[in-house]
């Protein structure tokens, strides 16, 4: 199954072992992510750290498990998708992400309810995707 994933999702991951981190690494999904996650990560992981409770050294081998199992996309393979990634959603931080799912033709694993107001590409919460999930097993 195809997602891409917004950083919520890879914040929620790292900071605390749970279901969305074991969704996360299951081997029946393909996660893909706008290149400019990594900023993202490391704009945050300081606040990440002190969520987390996690050392510096396990945090950073979990960060690591984290990008490998993401399939980046290059913001500049995006770019053309903007215009409509912007015609669907209003948050300007929002449009890589949903360009990333026009250009890989994917669904979107967020709890960002800004995506809801679309119609164009699928939304799904972790409680969906433990459903769909299940339903694959």
């Amino acid at each position: 199954m195809k997602i891409t994933v917004d950083a919520n999702i890879l914040f929620a991951c790292l900071i605390k072992d749970s279901t969305t981190r074991k969704l996360f690494f299951n081997p029946g999904l393909s996660i893909f992510a706008p290149e400019f996650i990594v900023d993202e990560f490391v704009h945050h992981l300081v606040e990440v750290r002190k969520k987390s409770g996690l050392s510096d050294e396990e945090l950073h081998r979990l960060v690591d498990n984290v990008l490998n199992q993401l399939i980046l996309v290059p913001d500049k393979v995006l770019k053309p998708f903007i215009p409509a990634a912007a015609s669907l959603v209003d948050d300007p931080k929002d449009w890589l992400y949903v360009s990333c799912a026009l250009y890989e033709n994917t669904i979107i694993w967020s709890h960002d309810l800004d995506f809801g107001k679309q119609k164009r590409i699928q939304i799904i919460s972790t409680k969906e995707l433990i459903g769909i999930i299940g339903s694959l097993s």
